[in-house]
């Protein structure tokens, strides 16, 4: 039998604390290879404040609003692939996305960890075991992972306030603030800038506005987010 090389995790980004004023967390099935830096998600998002979509991406696997991830399963190369078409299939069927405002990304998770576990590729219970995680903070599902006895592995350590896939406000396109030594990297202020839509002159481009809002670096959900202190 193959040794396994890849993992299968739920990642989860953002503090998703509704006691202290946040929307919920933002969550997505990531494959990668171990010893990787970066990993296949898939998730959905809502980038223009009315619809979800199905967005798979590879990016990083450690993200500077990443909570946490929870490892289901470990697989081979083989599985890995077949796990991602699996994934796909469930994506693209438009009838597994929820409506917006009606369920979120987390529903999509549940179903999407549902399907797996009808097709073999994580243990039984896992889909009422992330349904019970919907609304939940970051914190509690880390918790709950670990009495559990799931392999949790922290993110790094900051957090992100707010609504997850925020869309930037309207009329105004709210800057990001850069983290660390982002703030001096003259790759990450023009890439921003781009993003952001700014001319060279500093004003903002209003002539021309754009489908959906830009993202922050690596990360697919958030425009804002702060440091945690200490």
């Amino acid at each position: 039998m193959e040794s396994p090389t890849h993992g299968l995790s739920i990642n989860i980004y953002g503090r998703g604390d509704a006691k202290l004023g946040d929307g919920p967390s933002h969550m997505g099935v990531a494959i990668y290879k171990y010893d990787s830096s970066t990993c296949e998600m898939h998730h959905i998002r809502n980038p223009t404040d009315e619809d979800f979509i199905y967005d798979p991406r590879t990016q990083p696997l450690e993200d500077p609003v990443l909570k946490g991830r929870c490892e289901l399963a470990s697989l081979s190369s083989e599985q890995a692939q077949q796990a991602a078409s699996l994934i796909s299939a469930f994506g693209n069927d438009e009838s597994n996305i929820p409506e917006f405002g009606v369920g979120n990304c987390q529903d999509w998770v549940a179903g999407a960890v549902g399907m797996l576990e009808h097709a073999g590729v994580v243990s039984p219970g896992e889909r009422e075991f992330w349904k019970s995680m919907i609304n939940r903070s970051s914190e509690e599902m880390k918790n709950v992972c670990l009495r559990g006895r799931k392999k949790w592995i922290d993110g790094p350590k900051s957090t992100y306030e707010g609504e997850p896939d925020a869309k930037f406000a309207d009329g105004e396109r709210v800057a990001v603030k850069p983290v660390g030594k982002l703030a001096q990297n003259e790759v990450f202020r023009a890439r921003m800038q781009s993003l952001l839509g700014h001319k060279g002159n500093g004003e903002s481009d209003h002539d021309e506005k754009p489908a959906e809002r830009p993202f922050y670096v690596s990360s697919p959900f958030f425009s804002k987010m702060s440091e945690r202190n200490g």
